[in-house]
Formats: C-alpha cells, structure tokens, sequence
C-alpha cells in the first residue's frame, strides 16, 4: 500500500475522532433535525416488521393524523438508515450511516484521482483528505439532514464514467444508474442537482487533461435513464404528493450583490462559516439560516494548493469546454443572486421553486476544489520528498483547522433520540407494534399548546401528533387542512359521517379516489381507517399512471438483477476457462 494511503487513513481517523461524537451513542443531543427523521425511521421499522420487506409503504398514520409516506420526499425507506434500522436501531443506524458514507467519500475519491485522472498517491490522497473535511456532509449530518448523506457518493459517480468510458462496458451505467437512484430513494432531492452537476464538471475537467471522450457522457445518460426507471414508482408518488402540496410560498433569499455573494463563497470554502456576516447581505431573508447552511469549508490549505496550481504552467486547453466548466462555477453564486425578475423565474422551476434556499448548491463546489487542489500538488510540485511532504503538511493543516472549528450542536435546539431508541428496542423485546390510538397534542399545565422538538416522537406511544413536524405542509403547517380534526380516540364519529382520522389516499390520489385533499376516512371505511391504524395495508385506488411507474421499477428491478446474475456467471465461467490448462480439456 502506498504511504499516502497511510496518511488517507490515518486523516480518515481523525475524522471520525472529531466528528462521530457529534452524533453521540446516547442519543442526545443531537441535531435539531432529527426530529423528523427518526420517527420517520421508526414508522418504517413499525411497517417492516408489521408487512414484511416487500410491501410497499405507501402512507403512515404516525403523524398529523396520517400522512403518504414513500411520496414524502423526505421520507428515506429505501436506505441504508433505514435498513440499518431494522437490525440495529435507529441511533446505531445514522452512526452506521456517517461512518459508511465517510469511508466510500474517501475511498472513492482516492480511487478518482489515482485511476482516471492518473494522479500521484500523495495528490489522491489530498484531494481525499479535502474532500472528506468538505464542511458539507459532516455538518448536515451533525444537525440532522439525513437525507444529503449520499453527497459522499459524488466521487464514485465520476470514477464509474470515466474508469468504465473504454471499450463495450455496461456496468458503468448499471453503478451510476443504482448511485442516482439511491440518492433519490434516500431523499437526497434538493442535492441530486448539484451533485450531477459537479459530476459533469469533472468530466469535463477530466477530458480538459486527458482528451474529450463520448464514453463517459453516454454512460452518464444511460445511468440516468437506468435511475429513473429505478425510482419511477417513488418519483411518480412524490410528484403526486408534491402537487397537492407545492410548497412554492417561500421567497428565495438572494445576495443582491454578485461580489458580496462570491465573497460569501470563498469564506464558506476556505475560512470560517460566515454565520454572522452572510445574512445581513442577503434580501428575502425570511427563515433563519442557522451555521450548517454556511459549512463547505475546505480550509486554507486548499486554498493555498489552488494559488500555487494556478501559478503553475500549463498547456492550453479547449475554450469550449472550459467555459462550461466556468458556467458550472458560477451557477451556485447565480441562484443565490436577487435580482426581481430572476426570482420569479427561479420560483418558476421546477424543483427550484419549491425550496426555501438555494445555498445547498455551494455544495457542487466541494468536489470540484477538492479535485483541482489535488492536481495542483502535482502541477506544482516535482515529484519526490517535498511532494510527499507538502501533502502531509496540507493534511495536518486541514485535520489541525478542523480540530478549532465549531463542530457541537446547540444544547438550546438539541434533539434527544432517546424515546425513539426506546420505542426500537421495546419492538426487539417482544412488544406489539404500537397501533395509534388517539391523535395528540402538548400542554403545560396550564392547558396551553405546546410545540415543542420532539413532538413526532408521539408515535412511539401509539400517538399521531396533530401539531407535526412535516416540512411537506410547511415549516409551520400553513398549508395542512385540519378540517375537523380534534385530539382523541382517531376513530371517533365525528358526527357527519367521517372519522377524526385523515384518510392519506386522497392527500397522495385525489381524483382515482374520488375525494379530495384533506379528507378523512368515511364510516363505513372504519376497518380500512383500523388497518390503517395498525400500519397495515388498506385498499386505495392509484392511477394508471401510477401503476405503469410501480411496473417500471419492478421490471427496472428484476432487469437490474438479471444482469447482477449474468455478469456474475460470466465472471464465473471467465476464472474458470483461464484457469484451465490444454491437459485438462
């Protein structure tokens, strides 16, 4: 093993030494987001262990009185935290998660610049130990966006294009295809857009060096249309969801200034977070963006390497495809300009409309700094001892401005996972999965209404909380139609014919149900609200164009699965013939 894959290691250790305890084994505190992920993580082990592996959770009744829940695009079943869950708890899962998802940054990072980009081990191993102290990943995990931790997986998307863009290889795609659509069943949406763009760009910057090549973009294509087919059925569901329910109310908050905006940029890259100067600078201002939405630092390290890779000759390059890479560069500083009629446009897009800030896109940056200060060290610096040691003081550098960063949660907003671990474990114990009776809300003792962290934890008694924590109907339900909803028995006869249950089918299928958002259960579906009740299946209509998306992905599926055979029997039958000597025939 070559000694810049000791200095990886050894940084990769240090990482966890600083960051995993942030994401403590007790369960508190933890970030304030967890809020909402963990009792989503523990409806999916009510449904798994209720339904089996291959029932499809379509809604959950442990929340605002029942809600869809594989269309909730914040809902991750389909991932690791999830399937984790179910073997060793929820609080052993996202830990699980970190720890992973650190590893195959790394690794796959490494192996991107010793393989397609023909790097040295000690520049590998920078752009590794830089990538991996990306402030990103680590930070969203410390507050509780469980749903970004496939950011990590940016370097193995470019490794699978590039080291598979030779010859008729299909594997490629079949890897990105699984990789695009992993992201998404993770819930990762809001980064899936930066994430390919970052991916586009170092191919880009792969054949700026090593000649342009259709390969790679042709597997990027087949890769997409392999994840769409993969995540048809969620993607379809999640569309339905998100049409009901559009969340386009928020302003976008811009930077009216393109300077103050790419200063804002390069102190989130290569100093501290500016936590207490950004938001002065910013218009439509109106949810707080608290210190992880300013975190993708990679320290003054790389910023160094950048000068001295720059400074350094080089052969010049194709215009065309520099421009793109340069438009890759600007587009996060773009979207997060204000200007009156850009946010009517950006508010107009897709996807883009419907989030309340686009300062996740600095993200795209991470991989791509973190790839050019790794070819710096090589562009600059000959080969030998003081390569070697520049990258081992670059490291140490990165490790050491990590070490005096703020990394621990707000103990004011912290969230404690302990109800949730304990609902888990009583499950391991033998209990019964706990059917919700009633629909909750919190009180002090003077009766006043409580909204207080943990609220969705309800769950785990058997209740569904009224007042919940579900970004899908805003950050302060403006948009959940309460209707006649009260907190009690979920059963009850609310005296027109409706039970004081919501009924998710009309929420996610409106119009193949024949009611409307919002409605509940009607009386005579009481068995089907029971079922319901007890995370079990109950009968629903879905659309046609449902039902096509929910045969693609089984056909996707069982495609994907047919291939895994083959290759792996061709692979077989390979070893075998160049095994076989002409005296064995």
């Amino acid at each position: 093993m070559p000694r810049a894959a000791f200095l990886l290691l050894a940084c990769l250790g240090a990482y966890l030494w600083l960051y995993l305890p942030q994401i403590p084994a007790s369960g508190m505190p933890w970030g304030h987001d967890y809020a909402l992920h963990l009792p989503n993580l523990l409806a999916g082990q009510f449904w798994f262990q209720t339904n089996g592996p291959f029932a499809v959770p379509w809604f959950s009744p442990g929340q605002c009185a029942g809600v869809p829940y594989l269309g909730d695009l914040n809902v991750a079943y389909y991932s690791l935290p999830q399937w984790a869950t179910f073997a060793f708890g929820p609080i052993a899962a996202v830990r699980i998660t970190f720890v992973v998802f650190a590893l195959l940054g790394a690794g796959g990072f490494y192996l991107l610049m010793r393989g397609p980009f023909a790097a040295s081990p000690w520049a590998a191993a920078t752009g590794a130990v830089l990538f991996l102290f990306g402030g990103f990943f680590a930070h969203r995990m410390i507050v509780g966006h469980l749903t970004f931790h496939p950011f990590t997986l940016v370097s193995w998307l470019a490794w699978a294009f590039l080291a598979g863009g030779t010859g008729r290889r299909f594997w490629p795609a079949a890897v990105g295809g699984l990789i695009l659509a992993y992201m998404f069943h993770a819930g990762m949406v809001h980064g899936i857009a930066p994430a390919t763009l970052a991916v586009a760009a170092i191919l880009l910057v792969h054949g700026q060096s090593h000649g342009h090549r259709a390969a790679p973009w042709l597997l990027f294509a087949a890769a997409g249309l392999a994840a769409l087919a993969l995540g048809a059925q969620r993607l379809s569901a999640g569309l339905a969801f998100l049409q009901q329910f559009p969340r386009d109310e928020y302003d976008l908050p811009g930077f009216a200034s393109l300077v103050d905006a790419l200063q804002i940029v390069l102190r989130s890259l290569f100093w501290r977070p500016p936590v207490a100067e950004a938001p002065p600078l910013l218009s439509n201002l109106g949810l707080p963006l608290e210190r992880h939405e300013w975190e993708y630092g990679l320290g003054p390290a790389a910023a160094l390497l950048l000068v001295a890779g720059a400074a350094a000759p080089r052969r010049p390059s194709g215009w065309l495809a520099a421009g793109a890479i340069a438009a890759a560069l600007a587009a996060p500083i773009l979207l997060n300009w204000h200007q009156a009629q850009w946010h009517a446009f950006l508010k107009n897009v897709p996807l883009l409309g419907s989030s309340s800030s686009l300062l996740r896109w600095f993200a795209l940056y991470v991989p791509l700094l973190a790839l050019f200060a790794g070819l710096a060290l090589d562009r600059a610096v000959p080969a030998g001892r003081w390569r070697a040691l520049l990258a081992v003081l670059a490291a140490a550098a990165t490790v050491a401005w990590n070490a005096t960063a703020e990394r621990s949660v707000d103990p004011a907003n912290a969230y404690n996972a302990a109800a949730i671990e304990q609902g888990w474990r009583a499950l391991r114990a033998g209990a019964p999965v706990p059917a919700v009776t009633h629909l909750s809300v919190r009180v002090d003792r003077e009766n006043r209404l409580l909204v207080p962290q943990d609220r969705n934890d309800d769950l785990a008694r058997g209740y569904s909380q009224l007042l919940c924590y579900q970004p899908m109907f805003g950050y302060g339900l403006e948009r959940l139609r309460f209707g006649a909803l009260r907190p009690g028995p979920a059963l009850d006869d609310l005296g027109d014919g409706t039970l004081n249950l919501k009924n998710p089918a009309c929420y996610q299928f409106p119009g193949a149900n024949g009611c409307a958002p919002g409605d509940h259960f009607r009386l005579e579906r009481r068995a089907d609200a029971a079922r319901f009740l007890r995370y079990e299946p109950f009968v629903f209509e879905r659309p046609a164009w449902q039902k096509a998306a929910d045969a693609i992905t089984v056909a996707a599926l069982l495609a994907l699965l047919a291939a895994l055979v083959a290759g792996a029997v061709r692979a077989w039958r390979l070893r075998l013939n160049a095994g076989a000597t002409p005296g064995s025939r």
